[in-house]
């Protein structure tokens, strides 16, 4: 009996939705369905996903470009860093001075002897005093026999010639006229004979003074008395 009851529904609802369906059609007006709606927010959603999708892929292409800029930049400043900052790697090579030919000389062992030909105290000293700073120690000192105002040097033969050339650097600097010989009979390296320094005077000579003598006194005659 329950499936003759049913039958009479289902008719109902048939003649119902082809009812609604003609007054559809007649008045020209389309209703939306449930199943239409669910079709228009899935298209929705893929087009909000699109857009998302759009925004990431050029939101990355912004970051690698800025990325890519900041990275040559500072490839580009890195020669500059090289010409300030000297790198570990680098060394530096330092430069030594060569020794003076002079310095190969054992300085001490030279003999020399300095006169004063100048005749002014003290001069003999100053020499002896200007060759010990070159390292010169064994030097004597005195009084030459005659007065000059030209100094003269004489080296010995044996002596080595950076030592020739040093010493007699040294006198040019400080005398007027050098002039320079060698000998192989003295007894010392060098023997110098000191004239005027430059810019000195010749010491004046003392002319010796004469003494008068004293004339005799006449004695006095004795008178006679008358």
């Amino acid at each position: 009996m329950e499936p003759e009851q049913n039958q009479p529904i289902e008719q109902v609802q048939e003649v119902s939705e082809s009812s609604f369906r003609e007054q559809e059609s007649s008045s020209g007006v389309s209703f939306p369905t449930v199943g239409g709606e669910k079709k228009s927010g899935g298209a929705k959603t893929l087009l909000i996903v699109g857009i998302l999708v759009l925004v990431a892929i050029l939101g990355f292409v912004i970051y690698k470009s800025a990325t890519k800029k900041s990275e040559d930049s500072l490839l580009e400043a890195t020669p500059f860093e090289d010409l300030t900052t000297p790198s570990s790697e680098q060394t530096i090579e330092s430069v030594t001075p060569a020794p003076s030919p002079a310095a190969t000389v054992d300085k001490a062992k030279v003999k020399i002897q300095v006169q004063n030909g100048t005749g002014i105290t003290g001069e003999a000293a100053y020499l002896q005093t200007q060759l010990g700073g070159l390292g010169y120690k064994d030097i004597k000192t005195g009084n030459s026999t005659s007065t000059v105002t030209a100094t003269t040097v004489t080296f010995s033969n044996t002596l080595d010639s950076s030592v020739v050339t040093e010493i007699t650097q040294k006198l040019n600097s400080i005398y007027q006229t050098v002039t320079s010989s060698t000998s192989s009979s003295s007894i010392f390296d060098a023997v110098i004979v000191i004239g005027l320094r430059k810019g000195a005077t010749p010491k004046p000579s003392t002319a010796p003074t004469t003494v008068p003598s004293a004339s005799p006194t006449a004695s006095a005659t004795p008178t006679a008395t008358p």
